[in-house]
């Protein structure tokens, strides 16, 4: 039997979030072995699954702190995956500076959230950083399709405007992340906050 302070781990949002993780592994193989257009449609699963985890997790109140650590780390992974299996590749118009930019901010980010959770203070996902793993989900779709399709010169300049932009956010979001921490790292926060 369950116990009552513990909420189950199999829960449907943990589902969807375990769910993501083995499909990200799977876009990183298609993206390996060049199925660009496959890889596209599986990253595509992936980022509905994201949606839909939050949604049930609202909808049949199964947050859990877990959960709030586990889904964002999962989107880090299959990003930061994404973006580094990309940037091997020499027409997807990424920099390294750009992704070790990303992937810098989701490992800071994650520690965070991690350190603050383990003392029992909620830190879940802010609109910013919502609004940037839906840019950056656009930025990986936009590559790959690019790599699917002989892109016309508007779609490569798309795609270039999305990964600048969802780079920019990135690191707009996780200095926004970093001044919400600060106070609680120091234990300045508002009982209202807690």
């Amino acid at each position: 039997m369950a116990d009552p302070e513990q909420p189950p781990f199999w829960n449907v949002p943990n589902t969807l979030t375990v769910a993501r993780l083995a499909l990200a592994v799977v876009v990183f193989a298609l993206i390996a072995y060049e199925f660009y257009f496959l890889a596209l449609i599986v990253f595509g699963v992936a980022a509905v699954t994201d949606a839909l985890d939050g949604y049930f997790a609202r909808l049949l109140n199964q947050s859990t702190a877990l959960g709030r650590q586990l889904d964002p780390l999962v989107d880090k992974v299959i990003v930061s995956g994404g973006y580094i299996y990309l940037l091997t590749i020499s027409e997807t118009g990424l920099r390294p500076w750009m992704v070790t930019t990303i992937i810098v901010r989701e490992l800071l980010i994650q520690g965070l959230r991690s350190h603050l959770e383990g003392q029992g203070q909620a830190f879940g996902a802010k609109t910013a950083g919502k609004v940037k793993t839906t840019l950056q989900c656009l930025s990986i779709s936009a590559i790959l399709f690019c790599l699917s399709v002989r892109p016309q010169p508007l779609w490569l300049i798309a795609r270039d405007v999305l990964t600048w932009l969802a780079v920019g956010l990135t690191l707009y979001s996780g200095l926004g992340y970093v001044a919400a921490a600060l106070p609680r790292l120091r234990g300045q926060v508002p009982s209202s906050l807690v």
